[in-house]
């Protein structure tokens, strides 16, 4: 039987995604799912993850649901599908009620092989009511690693997966996926999940074409012209930075000298930030820069590089981010620039993110106000919210209530959703009878574009605002985003039978449970990841200042034992070069030298004499041994450890 649906899964392969083999370990994990094991996928970034339950769900007679914790990743799944002939949807919070309510009657009568659904949905009501007749044959836990608080990127609501699918939990199949899982992560979500004896699927974490690099120049503008100039020689990549600012601004300067780039971040348009993906796969435009939300679904084989302007906060959003590059398997190099200021920057970044318990209830009162919320009011539907309007409210800067939100996410409190889509809300201010009547005797074209908008948003848009991303409203409307604005204005100003809003991207936010008079926190819960945060970038640190094998310094903690030197990173690469050892020697003339106080790098080597590569590596191992560290008032200078 298993062989007979695995020969059927190739055929599938090959219909609707055009290969003709699987890759390494999908067809082991595509059999476990046919076979009804729990399964564990570890792939790296770019290793095929979604085939894994893509190909299973249509062999199956039921339902695959999808649990996905990015709204963005999501829509571009499903879109990718619906343009392949699969059936597929999501739902999620940009969806208004009647929209949700619709998908979930479709998914009940077989119109979808694969439903995409947000974690938090699971326990809310509507989906409590429809879920027990969906006929349901596999759950797929997409980035699994949400699951562990030992992960990268915890989310709450995975903890509760198994909880709120408890009754069909031993009937179904299910797999779990995830491109970062460390050992602690991985017998977290096993344990989390309840598998029993599962399969686990990796291909491991070595990257053979990848040659791993890290620049370590206290000057970061110099070392990334440097960086591009060189790599821009191989062909496409990505310059991953912190701001929007630093992505406008390299952009246009690496586009001034000669290398075609584009900025790419949350401030610009949804129209725009699409033109620029499309450019960049496409090869008109060779160069990115962008901020880390660039990157995720993104299918472009060629990326010959990608360089890090900023370290990032963990080994896992690094090595997820960087194996962007070379997934054709040819050449690539994940750059890092690196400078010691940098770890201390990000520590007081993770300090900061974690405000006492007096601001937390402020931004959670001053939020529940916004949201004209009683004491004991639950609030049935998440909801827009400015952030800057409640920061005036507590007093505080956005920043801060940003930081504030994203813990009382964490703690489970409130849902948090970044729109980056535009949406348009629209209520219509007549009765239903009126409206009916005022489409019959419109003229046909303007009748006809009334009744599809009201079909569009049902019943529920009578009296109350319901919201529907703009590239949808204007798709199914046949219409431009001017011509539909032009539209709503002639309803509203001119006929005045609706009234609408355009959101930009924003938040939604929905309170987890009913407003609370005081907020109930345990300490532990709320700081302790705090520490996990901080231990992962120590990790990060430690791969940026290591003399040894980068590759194998990734893969021991992926979990990997007994990997052997790639010969091909930096570290590697100067090994074989020049040979340097470090003697006693060697460290007392530089603690001799800095017993009367700090000094730079320079003014070391100008004491020392040593060449470049013997200075980098005395240094670096002095402060990876706690010998030396960074000058607090200028981080171009070291100093002992105990002065």
């Amino acid at each position: 039987m298993g062989d007979i649906k695995l020969h059927k899964a190739e055929e599938v392969l090959k219909k609707f995604w055009g290969y003709e083999t699987f890759r390494e370990g999908q067809k082991q994990a595509i059999q476990s799912v046919l076979e009804g094991k729990d399964t564990l996928v570890l792939f790296p970034t770019g290793g095929g993850k979604s085939l894994c339950y893509q190909v299973p769900s249509l062999l199956f007679d039921g339902l695959t649901i999808v649990l996905s914790p990015l709204v963005a990743l999501m829509q571009d799944q499903v879109e990718q599908l619906n343009k392949a002939g699969i059936r597929a949807t999501f739902i999620n919070s940009t969806l208004p009620r009647h929209e949700v309510e619709q998908r979930l009657v479709n998914a009940r009568n077989g119109m979808y092989k694969l439903l995409y659904i947000a974690p938090e949905r699971l326990s809310t009501d509507l989906w409590k009511a429809e879920e027990p007749s969906l006929n349901i044959d596999l759950v797929a836990v997409d980035e699994a690693h949400c699951i562990s608080e030992w992960g990268h990127d915890f989310r709450p609501a995975y903890r509760k997966i198994r909880e709120e699918l408890s009754h069909i939990a031993e009937e179904t199949r299910w797999i779990a996926l995830t491109a970062t899982a460390t050992p602690e992560v991985r017998k977290d979500l096993l344990e989390v999940l309840n598998f029993d004896k599962p399969a686990i699927i990796t291909s491991g974490f070595k990257r053979e074409n990848l040659h791993w690099w890290v620049t370590d120049n206290e000057n970061k503008q110099k070392a990334l012209k440097k960086a591009v100039r060189k790599a821009a020689q191989l062909g496409s990549g990505i310059v991953y930075s912190p701001t929007r600012r630093d992505c406008n601004y390299w952009a246009d300067w690496l586009s001034k000298t000669g290398i075609k780039s584009e900025p790419y971040h949350a401030g610009l348009s949804s129209d725009r930030r699409k033109t620029v993906q499309k450019k960049w796969v496409e090869g008109c435009v060779p160069l990115v820069v962008a901020t880390n939300a660039f990157g995720m679904g993104i299918d472009k084989p060629d990326c010959r590089f990608v360089i890090h302007h900023t370290m990032p906060f963990s080994l896992e959003a690094y090595y997820q981010e960087a194996g962007r590059a070379g997934r054709d398997g040819k050449v690539s190099y994940p750059v890092l620039l690196f400078k010691q200021s940098d770890i201390t920057y990000l520590e007081n970044r993770i300090k900061q993110s974690y405000p006492d318990y007096e601001t937390l209830q402020k931004v959670y009162n001053a939020l529940c106000d916004e949201l004209e919320l009683a004491t004991g009011s639950e609030q049935e539907e998440p909801e827009t919210v400015n952030f800057s309007n409640v920061a005036r409210r507590v007093a505080i800067t956005e920043g801060q209530v940003k930081t504030a939100m994203n813990l009382l996410q964490r703690l489970g409190l409130i849902h948090l959703v970044e729109l980056r889509e535009p949406r348009v809300g629209i209520r219509f201010i007549v009765n239903p009878d009126y409206l009916l009547e005022f489409i019959d005797h419109a003229k046909s074209k303007k009748g006809e574009f009334l009744d599809r908008l009201y079909r569009m948003l049902g019943p529920h848009s009578i009296h109350e605002f319901q919201y529907l991303r703009e590239s949808e409203l204007s798709e199914k409307l046949e219409a431009t985003p001017r011509q539909l604005q032009k539209a709503l204005d002639v309803f509203s100003g001119y006929d005045q039978i609706l009234q609408y809003k355009w959101q930009g991207e924003t938040h939604l936010v929905q309170l987890a449970e009913a407003r609370m008079k005081k907020l109930q926190i345990d300490h532990k819960d709320a700081y302790h990841y705090k520490e996990v945060l901080l231990k992962k970038l120590d990790y990060m640190a430690r791969y940026a200042l290591t003399s040894e094998c980068r590759e194998v310094f990734l893969r021991t903690y992926f979990g990997e034992t007994n990997c052997k030197p790639c010969g091909n990173c930096d570290n590697c690469r100067a090994e074989n070069k020049n040979d340097v050892t470090i003697s006693n020697s060697d460290l007392d003339e530089i603690r001799n030298y800095l017993e009367d106080g700090e000094k730079s790098v320079k003014e070391i080597a100008k004491h020392t004499g040593w060449h470049q590569e013997k200075l980098k590596k005395t240094v670096l191992y002095m402060v990876r041994e706690e010998l030396l560290v960074v000058s607090e008032t200028n981080s171009e200078n070291y100093r002992l450890r105990n002065r």
